[in-house]
């Protein structure tokens, strides 16, 4: 469960500033109180604690919506976000942040 503060551009031009629930080289689980489709394409900045800022698109492959989280009944959406179009170089930075996390 690694946590990195995250943009999400939303494909009709709004963003939300959140954090990852978790993170890998394949994608990232964020939840989100705006509801996407499966399948949206996102854009994505995600903050290492490194400093390094990985910038890349997402497609949504999951959600499922969160009940009872507070007791406003506002929805929270849990989604899975694979990654697309990210650098190899942004792919060995999460795995370097992963390994570090685990070896500690």
């Amino acid at each position: 469960n690694i946590t990195c503060r995250i943009i999400v551009y939303f494909p009709y031009e709004r963003s939300i500033t959140s954090r990852t629930e978790n993170i890998g080289c394949g994608g990232l689980r964020v939840m989100l109180k705006e509801d996407l489709h499966i399948s949206s394409i996102v854009g994505l900045e995600i903050f290492l604690d490194s400093g390094k800022i990985i910038k890349c698109k997402g497609k949504v492959v999951w959600k499922l919506e969160v009940k009872g989280h507070s007791s406003k009944d506002e929805p929270l959406y849990d989604f899975g976000i694979e990654f697309l179009s990210i650098k190899d170089s942004d792919k060995e930075g999460i795995n370097k942040l992963v390994y570090s996390l685990l070896q500690s």
